[in-house]
């Protein structure tokens, strides 16, 4: 077993714990339905990026194909997604392009642990940077991640930060 699978494994053992399962979606799509009810379910208007349906399932797609989708399921329902970019072995940085949970789930020990994995993840993936986009409305995230040493790196044309962290 590689470093990123031990990452996994030690997390999805630290959800269990929780009676929560932290899977790794294939390359499948089979699996775009499953992203798009999940982002749907999370009801937020900071993680889907358009109300524009055909971009939306190209969106899902292009998670898919590039990015490592792990959700959080209790019980039968999936109650969570995190969708990271660590991939680029020249520039070696890594993003998250999708982080939410359900509401009834929030506000508990589930962010914080998605957080940590990300990071970790991203480090043992070999990556150097971890970077992230957050509307500027979304206050208590940015606050949030300013807690893991994010710090905003600029702004976007989308009224959005980028914000990064050396890993």
């Amino acid at each position: 077993m590689n470093k990123v699978e031990e990452c996994f494994q030690k997390y999805r053992k630290q959800f269990q714990k929780e009676k929560i399962d932290f899977l790794l979606l294939d390359k499948e799509a089979i699996h775009i339905d499953r992203i798009a009810a999940i982002m749907k379910n999370i009801n937020s208007e900071y993680v889907i990026p358009t109300d524009d349906e055909v971009k939306l399932r190209q969106y899902y797609k292009k998670l898919i194909e590039n990015a490592y989708n792990f959700v959080l399921v209790h019980g039968t329902e999936d109650i969570g997604i995190l969708s990271i970019y660590a991939n680029n072995f020249q520039s070696k940085i890594a993003y998250t392009s999708t982080i939410g949970i359900v509401p009834s789930y929030r506000g508990g020990t589930i962010a914080p642990s998605l957080v940590k994995f990300a990071l970790q993840f991203a480090k043992e993936a070999g990556m150097d940077v971890y970077k992230a986009e957050i509307d500027k409305k979304n206050t208590r995230w940015l606050a949030f991640l300013t807690r893991y040493h994010f710090r905003i790196e600029s702004e976007t044309t989308n009224n959005s930060y980028i914000v990064s962290r050396d890993l």
